[in-house]
């Protein structure tokens, strides 16, 4: 019976934790974030729902099956933000890496206005808007 429920009870728990922890690594101020976790999470939460998915797939269950397929393509969303959070926040990461972050991206993005730095209310939502993304090497 515990075999026949792990998809259900992964399913939920993921998606549970998933939202809670999602919302908090936009939201919370930058000092706060816990990049290690978050890469750790999104990487388990990655595989569950893999896991999961496959298993709903060979089920007649189409809601099932569209909740499970939703929340994998929301964590494959966020996938490419996890290198730039946990390279952004490692310890040895001090001014002057931001003040050449910046230097960077702006000649490569040829934006002159380009600034990125870690000022208070700053957030990993902030760090996505600004593009990061698209430099996750420089990064």
């Amino acid at each position: 019976m515990v075999k026949e429920f792990t998809p259900y009870s992964n399913l939920w728990t993921t998606t549970k934790v998933w939202h809670e922890k999602h919302k908090h690594w936009l939201e919370c101020p930058w000092e706060e974030l816990n990049a290690l976790e978050l890469e750790d999470i999104t990487l388990n939460s990655f595989k569950t729902m893999q896991k999961t998915l496959a298993f709903f797939k060979t089920k007649d269950f189409p809601k099932i099956t569209a909740i499970a397929q939703e929340m994998k393509d929301k964590i494959d969303l966020f996938r490419p933000v996890v290198p730039i959070a946990v390279s952004l926040r490692k310890d040895g990461m001090y001014d002057r890496h931001w003040e050449e972050l910046t230097t960077q991206i702006r000649i490569e993005s040829k934006d002159p206005t380009f600034k990125i730095f870690p000022e208070p209310g700053f957030t990993l939502t902030n760090a996505v808007e600004k593009g990061l993304c698209n430099f996750t090497a420089k990064c």
